[in-house]
This record gives C-alpha cells, sequence and structure tokens, in this order.
C-alpha cells in the first residue's frame, strides 16, 4: 500500500526543517549568463543619447560588441527573520554597470517587519516599475525591450514601505534619491522622488516577507500601476516631472500575456533649440508580450513594443544646425520592436535561448559598418532599422 509522503517514516539520523530554522529563513540563488549575438552592424549598443535629459544608456542586451559575451555572474542571498530582512544581490559581467550605478551590487537592503503586513525596506533595491526583470529567464524574451531600457528605472536609493491592505490587494510607497529615472540620482538630492504603486492580484497575495524577494513575472494574474514623480533639477528643484506605469499580467496555464504601458511628463523642460524653459515634453510607450508554453521544456515569446511622444520630443534636438552633438541630437522621433524568442530547457534551472530581433525609428539612430564620422570626429549613425541573432545560455541555481 502506497504510504502518503507526510506519513512515511522519517529515516533515523534525518535532519528535520525544525532542527535548523535558521536556513529555513534563507533564500540565495547563483546564476550566470552567456551569449553570442550577429548582426550587420559594427556595434550593437543602439540607444545611446535617446533619453531627453538622463544619461547614456546602451543595450541589446546590456552590451555593445558583437560575439560572445558575458551578461551576468553573481548570485542573491536573502534572510527573513521573524521581524527583520536582509538582502545582497550582486552581479559581475559585461552587463554589470549598465545595470547598476554602484556595480556589482545590484541589490543591497534591510528591511523591518513591524506587522505581518508590512515591511520598509531602507537601501538600494530594483524597481517595482514595468513588466520586465534584469534576470532574463524570467521574462517572455532573452533580450529586455526598449521599453525597460528607455522609460523605466532599474534601481532606486531610499527608503520603500510595502503594506498588503487586502487578501488582493498590496501598496508601495518610496521616498528615493531624486529623479523619476532612479539609479544615478539627479545632483541635487535636497528633494527626493516619490514613488507609489497599487498591486491587484485576483489570486491572492504574496506575504510582504516575500515581497522583497522576487516579484513573480507572468507566472501570476496581475494588475500594477503606479507612478514616480521628481524635481528635474532645474528652476531650485521647483520643476516636476512624473512618471508613470500600468503593467498587466494574465496567466492561463500554457500561455501568458504581458502588456506594459508607460507615460512621463515633463511640463518644464529645456528647448535644446532655443534654450527656453517651459516646454512640454510627453513621453510613451507601449509593450505587449505572449508566451506560449509549448511542452515542459520548450517555449515561445513574442513581443512589440512601440515608443513616441508629443511634437516636441519627436523633434527634440534634430541636429538643426547641420552638426551633430550626441548629447542634444537626442532624438529617435518614433521607436518599434519586434522580439521572437524560442527557449529550450534540457534540464532543470538550465535556459537555453534562439531569438531574433528587429527595430526601426524614425530618425537614423542605427550605426553600420559604414557609418562616417563628422567634422568633429564623431561617428554618425546612418541606419533606421536594426536586426540581429542572438544566442544565450543561461544557469541558475537556488532555493
Amino acid at each position: 500500500m502506497a504510504v502518503a509522503q507526510d506519513d512515511a517514516e522519517t529515516p533515523a539520523g534525518t535532519e528535520l526543517a525544525s532542527d535548523r530554522p535558521f536556513l529555513d529563513g534563507l533564500y540565495w540563488q547563483l546564476l550566470v549568463s552567456g551569449f553570442y549575438m550577429f548582426n550587420g552592424y559594427r556595434v550593437s549598443g543602439v540607444y545611446n543619447n535617446l533619453v531627453p535629459g538622463q544619461a547614456q544608456r546602451e543595450s541589446y542586451p546590456y552590451t555593445n560588441y558583437m560575439g560572445f559575451g558575458l551578461n551576468f555572474a553573481g548570485g542573491d542571498v536573502m534572510y527573513t527573520g521573524d521581524k527583520f530582512a536582509v538582502r545582497l544581490d550582486l552581479r559581475w559581467g559585461t552587463a554589470a554597470d549598465q545595470l547598476t550605478p554602484i556595480a556589482p551590487v545590484k541589490q543591497g537592503l534591510v528591511a523591518w517587519m513591524p506587522h505581518d503586513r508590512v515591511s520598509i525596506d531602507f537601501g538600494f533595491f530594483s524597481t517595482t516599475f514595468g513588466a520586465e526583470y534584469a534576470d532574463e529567464w524570467k521574462n517572455a524574451n532573452y533580450t529586455r525591450g526598449a521599453l525597460y531600457f528607455l522609460r523605466q528605472p532599474f534601481n532606486h536609493m531610499g527608503v520603500r514601505l510595502a503594506a498588503e491592505l487586502a487578501e488582493i490587494v498590496g501598496f508601495m510607497f518610496m521616498l528615493t534619491n531624486g529623479g523619476v529615472g532612479g539609479g544615478t540620482p539627479i545632483d541635487d538630492n535636497q528633494v527626493p522622488a516619490v514613488g507609489w504603486q497599487f498591486d491587484l492580484a485576483p489570486d491572492g497575495h504574496r506575504s510582504v516577507r516575500r515581497r522583497g524577494l522576487h516579484r513573480e513575472g507572468y507566472r501570476k494574474n496581475e494588475l500594477l500601476f503606479g507612478g514616480n514623480h521628481a524635481p528635474t533639477g532645474a528652476n531650485g528643484n521647483r520643476d516636476w516631472q512624473s512618471f508613470f506605469d500600468l503593467v498587466l499580467s494574465l496567466h492561463f496555464g500554457w500561455f501568458a500575456l504581458l502588456f506594459n504601458a508607460d507615460y512621463e511628463v515633463n511640463p518644464h523642460g529645456i528647448d535644446l533649440n532655443t534654450g527656453a524653459t517651459g516646454q512640454m515634453i510627453f513621453q510613451y510607450g507601449h509593450s505587449l508580450a505572449l508566451i506560449f508554453d509549448t511542452s515542459d521544456k520548450w517555449s515561445i515569446g513574442v513581443r512589440g513594443e512601440h515608443l513616441s511622444g508629443n511634437e516636441y520630443f519627436r523633434n527634440f534636438g534634430n541636429n538643426v544646425d547641420g552638426v551633430s552633438d550626441p548629447i542634444r541630437d537626442a532624438t529617435y522621433g518614433f521607436l518599434w520592436t519586434g522580439t521572437l524568442t524560442i527557449r529550450y530547457k534540457p534540464v532543470e534551472y538550465l535556459v537555453l535561448s534562439l531569438e531574433g530581433r528587429v527595430e526601426g525609428a524614425g530618425e537614423n539612430i542605427y550605426f553600420s559598418r559604414t557609418s562616417m564620422e563628422d567634422v568633429n570626429g564623431i561617428v554618425e549613425p546612418d541606419k533606421d532599422i536594426y536586426a540581429g541573432i542572438i544566442l544565450g545560455a543561461t544557469a541558475h541555481i537556488g532555493n
């Protein structure tokens, strides 16, 4: 007669979980992610200086060269006690310094949990905005989207409060170093950024004790809506801009849908053509990803994106004097991307990816092998469309 697992006799000398309570609160993960990339272009860092007023970011994916590369090698460790938690995530590799301004630290925080439904985090933590993650196997695709790179913060420095308002409703509030883009803050941090987010999960929430551990991605039905508001650093920190983020995740067993929308408004932007202030800059972006789990080992991920903005944003800088200036000429007009990823998991914790990606812009923002230098010695992009193929391999193991 079969014996239920819970009723099975425990072999002599076996250590029970109750005998090691410290380990019950310990979470850990080790990971390595590498790739090979091929395209017909000289470099693959395509998003340089494309965000007005923000720092340069390179991508596809966190790299600016073809051939073999190592995105990340690192790990996470977190211990959760009755009333506190501590977490440290470390990343090395070609991606590390583009993911975090204090590489190799990706996250470093301490949390106080005065109540079962309340957690207060202090330190440096990954953003809760957006539908994609730095860890690629949690996404629909191997590479992250343009929306991830050009519209959303990666991380924040400050304090964050997470609370369960009801079984299906969560709330997050944070005060962080100035700048809606997070990460590297603006020069003047006298006025912090203010962030918030509501989380509706019809299937029920994970405990706030696990909230800081990791989000569950497209494996959970969830609706998130939030924003981040901060001074621009201009006009004595009296000019503010706002970022809004919407994520819808629907999971139906073998099929999942992820929709992400971002909107950013700066009513007091600077007209780089004239130097005048009070220029309205409005940016937006939308992403839709579909994931098909065709079997336990195979899956297909499809993602489409479109990013643009108001008329001023689409004509931002726009090389008005005929001379290239990579800081001023930061426009792409509009941007679209399409990505198809086939994934194979031969064993647990090993993910192999074959991905094709194509994207286009309203301006020449991509570099080819025939790109020429201008009179200032700056290489000029000469293409408005990009295509590439990537082979990725990721191993991750943990509890």
